[in-house]
């Protein structure tokens, strides 16, 4: 139940309830797992995280971007970024939260009795570790090399930006940062080293089974690669021995909540809410079974349709489908089954959302 007169860690998210939790002897005499008992402590089960990029480094999306347009998807930024948002294998490293005491205590008395004295709550979070798999043509390592280089290049020292570096302020203002070098056909400004333009910042977000409501949410800010294993792709094992490569990639972190973080992380969950349900698993077979934009026709590829059967109808056995659309919480139009069947035809999106087909 929610507390209207503070705000505590869990403001936002979901709150604990249950009405009739003290009327339970809980563990006393044994554990009551019946209908009523469990609407008072249903347990929590952790493994449900989301990780959302919320801001990328600045410098080292245009490393990767070749220019100014960020968020293009063919970046190989933007496309590492999506492994991390979607493809993580793992998200570890969260410490416990302590409250810290003096470095002396208190003490004193014929029995030199003593006593700590409290002083700051302090998170002993201090790096996150994702887990990736790594795919043909090395994106993690390529964009991990790549921003740890720009940073801090392992030869000279210097922080490069990939060749985005300001040297100085120019143009007509005389206020805007200008690469120490480029290309005639590229832009002459350039990104000026700071701490802000080569770190990223996550929301982290525990949520429950739904997938809809926050359990726990977290800022991770001042966030950059720590290291990479060069072993894992490197190192050959003999006896003819392979395996997937993976990647345990550390991040510097900074871990930060309230309850505006957890509403920001109650928003990207409606936002990006992902919602499988196998029965409406579309196999995208339009293509191989039907012909080109009616699906009441079959692929001739499929060959000639017997004329003959049991019933000597033609009609057989045929399969009907009734789709509900009865919306719960999000208001949808109703689609027609044909759609379905035809996704992953020549000019329809392979990945479309039902919102309309090109």
């Amino acid at each position: 139940m929610a507390i209207s007169s503070v705000i505590t860690s869990q403001t936002g998210g979901r709150q604990f309830d249950a009405p009739e939790f003290t009327n339970y002897s809980l563990f006393v005499g044994g554990v009551n797992a019946t209908h009523n008992a469990l609407r008072n402590y249903s347990p929590m089960v952790n493994g449900y995280g989301r990780l959302f990029m919320v801001r990328q480094p600045q410098a080292i999306a245009h490393y990767f971007a070749g220019g100014d347009d960020l968020y293009n998807v063919n970046s190989l930024f933007t496309q590492f970024k999506h492994m991390l948002e979607y493809m993580n294998r793992s998200v570890t490293g969260f410490n416990q939260k302590s409250l810290q005491n003096t470095s002396t205590s208190l003490q004193g008395g014929f029995a030199g009795r003593e006593f700590q004295v409290p002083t700051v709550t302090k998170s002993e979070t201090t790096e996150i570790t994702i887990g990736l798999y790594e795919l043909v043509g090395s994106p993690v390592y390529t964009v991990i090399n790549g921003w740890m280089n720009a940073i801090g290049d392992e030869n000279s020292g210097l922080a490069t930006y990939g060749g985005w570096i300001a040297g100085g302020l120019g143009g007509k203002d005389g206020k805007t940062p200008k690469r120490l070098y480029h290309k005639s056909d590229e832009s002459p400004n350039g990104i000026e080293f700071n701490e802000a333009n080569h770190t990223a910042e996550f929301i982290y977000v525990m949520h429950d089974r739904s997938g809809a409501q926050v359990e726990r949410a977290v800022l991770l800010a001042d966030c950059w690669p720590k290291a990479i294993d060069e072993g894992q792709i490197l190192n050959m094992e003999g006896a003819g021995a392979h395996d997937l490569v993976t990647y345990n990639v550390a991040f510097n972190c900074v871990v930060y909540s309230s309850p505006i973080i957890t509403s920001i992380a109650n928003d990207l969950l409606k936002q990006y809410r992902i919602v499988s349900n196998s029965l409406n698993f579309n196999p995208e077979l339009g293509d191989a079974v039907y012909a080109n934009g009616n699906a009441n026709l079959f692929n001739k590829q499929l060959g000639a349709v017997p004329v003959d059967s049991a019933t000597g109808t033609n009609i057989g056995n045929v399969p009907v489908f009734a789709a509900s659309t009865t919306p719960k919480t999000q208001v949808v139009s109703n689609k027609n089954i044909n759609d379905g069947k035809l996704a992953g035809q020549p000019g329809r999106r392979s990945t479309s959302s039902w919102d309309g087909f090109e």
